[in-house]
């Protein structure tokens, strides 16, 4: 019998590339709070707002434990229209504020974060939400 005095650096070196590759791109590819962490209301029959697609269209996140987001920001709800004053001062983005908030978020918090929006002047909010799966019945 021959004893083994050596490490295979080979299959060390192939399983601390993998490691470091997954660290590395699981952070890049890990979900923001922008859809991971919201859970939408659903509705039977939601209306399409295909401008909530573009880039500059700006969105404030309202999560279930009552943090808010601006963007991909945290604020507070009392800095929510400083914030959005700021990115009015450029005239082509549109004035229009998308709050996403969690189906069991608290009332007070989207309140809060409603009266933020107004304070800034914006009137046109509208809200993301999901449509509502309902079974077919066969027959």
């Amino acid at each position: 019998m021959k004893l083994f005095c050596q490490i295979d650096t080979g299959a060390f070196a192939g399983v601390m590339i993998v490691l470091v590759s997954t660290m590395m791109f699981g952070t890049w590819l890990a979900p923001t709070h922008q859809g991971a962490g919201t859970d939408l209301p659903k509705v039977s029959h939601p209306v399409s707002m295909p401008r909530s697609q573009r880039e500059d269209a700006k969105f404030v996140t309202v999560m279930r434990d009552g943090s808010v987001y601006f963007g991909v920001d945290k604020i507070a709800t009392y800095d929510l229209a400083s914030r959005i004053l700021d990115r009015l001062k450029d005239r082509s983005v549109e004035r229009r504020v998308y709050i996403r908030a969690d189906g069991r978020a608290r009332y007070r918090t989207v309140k809060e974060v409603l009266d933020g929006v107004r304070s800034a002047g914006i009137e046109r909010v509208a809200f993301p939400v999901d449509q509502r799966h309902v079974p077919t019945a066969d027959r």
